[in-house]
């Protein structure tokens, strides 16, 4: 008996071998896929805040993934975020009228000042968005935006901000650190 099992493991010791070394080429494993974050976050008035997985409808725009940038009529970059807590629903909204390279920092001022405006919503709606562009309208809004990437073959944008906004009997918003990282449009 311990020469038949000798003998038969002699035979089929090799082409075990033989498939195990087969069964171990560099080509059975997937190339790795870069994954690429969308979304916005800041702190405001000293508090996180981040934009929430999710759709969201905003006045006519539908915000997608929680962070959505629109391009409109005469190159308006619009850059949307919506963070969604059991709690409260808040927004951030920036709008500038991009320059001929895109790429850059632009002033975000009240009136005809800067070059485009910054909203905090405390709530989202097309109603909320009117009211706080009222309120806010005569008050004072300051801070920047800086697009570092604008990508126009892949419709997304990055960059970095920073704005606050106040007004004579309103809540004053302080929004700093604020990072837009591969926004679509």
């Amino acid at each position: 008996m311990k020469n038949f099992f000798c003998k038969h493991i002699l035979y089929f010791l090799p082409i075990l071998c033989g498939l195990f070394l087969a069964a171990c080429g560099d080509d059975d494993m997937p190339d790795p896929t870069v994954v690429t974050t969308s979304g916005m976050s800041a702190v405001v008035n000293g508090a996180d805040w981040s934009s929430s997985n999710g759709n969201f409808k905003l006045g006519n725009r539908t915000i997608t993934d929680g962070a959505s940038a629109f391009v409109g009529s005469g190159d308006t970059l619009t850059i949307i975020g919506v963070q969604a807590l059991p709690t409260d629903t808040t927004a951030i909204m920036l709008s500038v009228k991009l320059s001929p390279e895109k790429v850059g920092t632009y002033q975000l001022r009240s009136g005809t000042a800067g070059q485009g405006k910054a909203y905090f919503l405390t709530k989202v709606s097309g109603n909320a968005l009117a009211e706080t562009k009222e309120k806010y309208g005569a008050g004072i809004t300051n801070g920047n935006l800086r697009i570092t990437s604008y990508d126009a073959a892949n419709y997304s944008v990055s960059g970095d901000f920073a704005f606050s906004m106040s007004a004579t009997g309103e809540t004053t918003y302080t929004v700093v650190a604020g990072e837009i990282d591969n926004v679509t449009f």
